[in-house]
């Protein structure tokens, strides 16, 4: 009778940490409508993982395990550059995804990741992400158009590495995160250290420094550190076609 109950007790606790998965699922954009079988699977085996500043979340040469949601925190993905020094070429913050290429390509990671600050994720394994996306066409779909708006701005990242041009790399990322996250619209909060930004925008920590002193100066925006507002939006955008 324990052993029965005990079973019981172990399958209602299960149920529950489901259903708390489920409803975490569904605050994600991309899944934000999604079928209520869809978030089934993908929360069957899905679990909760913590990483602290600069730990490692998945190696170069690693073999993929799943799908990775930010629910707290940043992730930056790391590549090496010709002359060995690391590159960041994107950063994942809350709500968004990543790991997805590994899971569909059956290869090795041929990059890296790692928190910028503590970082709670959400973690679904592969079988469960695949079996997703064989069942619902709406789910596919979403997957294959973040993928290709991330391709779409690494191609303009790529085409923008002249030094001349940094204020304008500068000011496209804050018109690109004006309002992202937890704040207000007008106003940016850097997802992680400047030096962080900074090598995913192709510049050296001083050329970023300029360039933030250069927009300020000209009336386009105020504040400092973390936390940064768009005074001239129009001005900002009226940049990148100068």
């Amino acid at each position: 009778m324990r052993i029965s109950q005990a079973r019981r007790q172990g399958a209602a606790s299960q149920a529950e940490g489901r259903a708390e998965i489920v409803s975490v699922l569904k605050t994600m954009p991309l899944l934000k409508g999604i079928r209520s079988s869809t978030l089934e699977v993908l929360a069957g085996d899905a679990t909760r993982m913590r990483y602290e500043r600069d730990e490692i979340v998945f190696r170069r040469g690693s073999v993929p395990t799943g799908l990775f949601f930010v629910l707290d925190g940043g992730i930056k993905l790391l590549a090496l550059e010709p002359d060995g020094r690391e590159k960041v070429i994107e950063l994942f913050t809350e709500k968004r995804f990543f790991g997805e290429i590994g899971v569909f390509r059956l290869s090795r990671y041929r990059a890296w990741t790692q928190a910028v600050r503590a970082t709670d994720l959400l973690h679904v394994p592969s079988d469960a992400l695949r079996q997703a996306v064989r069942e619902d066409h709406e789910l596919s779909l979403r997957m294959l158009s973040e993928v290709s708006g991330r391709v779409q701005s690494l191609i303009e990242s790529i085409s923008q590495t002249a030094p001349l041009l940094a204020y304008k790399r500068v000011a496209a990322y804050l018109i690109e995160q004006d309002g992202v996250g937890d704040v207000e619209p007008g106003w940016v909060r850097l997802a992680a250290p400047k030096y962080t930004i900074a090598s995913m925008l192709n510049m050296s920590s001083e050329a970023l420094s300029r360039a933030l002193r250069k927009l300020r100066d000209g009336g386009m925006i105020e504040g400092g550190g973390r936390n940064i507002r768009i005074v001239d939006y129009d001005g900002l955008n009226g940049l990148l076609n100068a």
